[in-house]
């Protein structure tokens, strides 16, 4: 039972199991599990313009009850229902007070064997690390894509049409090979530009697919589950490389139509030495013919991005936890005739009391923007963020 408990984790992107997590069992191989996730944080926003304001907000980031389970051990299922209050700004772009609630994940996984699945519903993108990475597993808890009130870090995907980019509705084919040493993951989506967006006069479909390699000849550990984890704390020695392809054609029925497309590759390595674990990666990702506005004529826009981070964990007990160090530099370039580049280095202080079940970050983010208009200027953001998941 623990083990079909922890590769349900793994396909909803848990590192590990919450260990309080409410299940039911019918039998062996029927159940269901349970649980409630929050991530609470305390921002010191810098102000965007010359003569503008700081903002000190409260905000509860996520809030997710979560379902997992299996009808059997061929057919799974999963879901994730999210809510979210922000008190004005960090990752929104107003500083009103906004609400927001939403099924994040809803799908069903058919596994007749590990080698050839089916998922179909509501979930991650198989696209880049960062798409697939749970954000309850962040080191660094902005995240990816960083939205810093109108300048947006690129969320390394071509989007989709629902709020948040990293998922879409879908099917996709995937699978593990050799225990894990390669994962497949070939999808088809509704995507950014169908029927009901702005620019969706023909529904097009979006196709989006990844393959993974871990040298597990090497005695590291595949990861074998739907999604990705930014850190297993030391429980997993993981060497990953990764690449991914994401496109949808365009058409606003005026004349204007391309296909936008990206491309990325990214990689992972984690390794633990004593009381000391290390953590790298890396991400590089380039996209072309997207669409730059909705009026005609529209230009086709490209850029390319990337990040550089890591962790080092002291794995023994400092006072209630373990204490990290988290690091991020990412860029986007922004190759249109604006050239508008933005920057980001996060540093952050991680403090796990009982690994991602109850975990306290402190740190900074520091933005810049080449070629900034004179309403711009650079900034530094400070966030307190507080994680429990039951």
């Amino acid at each position: 039972m623990r083990k079909s408990l922890l590769a349900m984790a793994a396909l909803m992107g848990a590192t590990v199991l919450p260990s309080q997590a409410a299940v039911i069992r019918v039998d062996e191989d029927t159940f269901a599990n349970m649980g409630l996730k929050l991530q609470i944080w305390a921002q010191h926003l810098g102000k965007t313009t010359p003569g503008g304001k700081d903002y000190n907000d409260f905000s509860i980031n996520n809030a997710r009850i979560y379902f997992s389970g299996q009808v059997n051990k061929f057919v799974q299922f999963g879901a994730n229902l999210d809510s979210a209050l922000y008190g004005g700004g960090g990752t929104r772009a107003s500083h009103s007070g906004t609400k927001e609630s939403r099924v994040n994940d809803a799908f069903i996984n058919l596994k007749p064997i590990e080698e050839l699945q089916i998922m179909a519903g509501l979930y991650r993108l198989p696209f880049s690390r960062a798409t697939l990475t749970d954000s309850y597993t962040y080191y660094i808890p902005t995240g990816y894509g960083y939205s810093t009130r109108g300048n947006m870090f690129t969320p390394f995907s071509i989007g989709s049409d629902i709020a948040n980019g990293y998922r879409d509705t879908g099917l996709t084919i995937w699978g593990n090979i050799a225990d894990g040493m390669l994962k497949y993951q070939v999808g088809v989506f509704d995507g950014r530009w169908d029927h009901v967006n702005t620019l969706g006069v023909k529904d097009n479909l979006a196709f989006a697919g990844r393959i993974q390699f871990t040298p597990t000849m090497l005695g590291f550990k595949g990861e074998k589950g739907f999604t990705l984890a930014d850190t297993y704390l030391g429980k997993q020695n993981v060497l990953s490389i990764g690449l991914g392809y994401n496109t949808q054609k365009w058409d606003n029925g005026a004349g204007d139509s391309a296909t936008g497309k990206a491309w990325t590759v990214d990689a992972m390595w984690e390794q633990k030495f004593g009381d000391i674990v290390p953590n790298l990666q890396l991400g590089y990702q380039d996209r072309k013919d997207m669409p730059a506005g909705t009026t005609s004529p529209i230009a086709k826009a490209k850029d390319r991005a990337y990040y550089v981070q890591g962790q080092l964990l002291y794995d023994q007990v400092v006072g209630l936890g373990k204490p990290a160090l988290a690091i991020r530099y990412e860029k986007l370039d922004d190759r249109t005739a604006a050239n508008k580049d933005t920057n980001r280095t996060g540093v952050f202080l991680n403090y796990y009391i009982k690994g991602q079940d109850a975990k306290i970050q402190l740190g900074a983010d520091v933005v810049s923007l080449k070629n900034k208009s004179p309403n711009e200027k650079n900034y530094t953001d400070w966030t307190l963020a507080l994680q429990t998941q039951f």
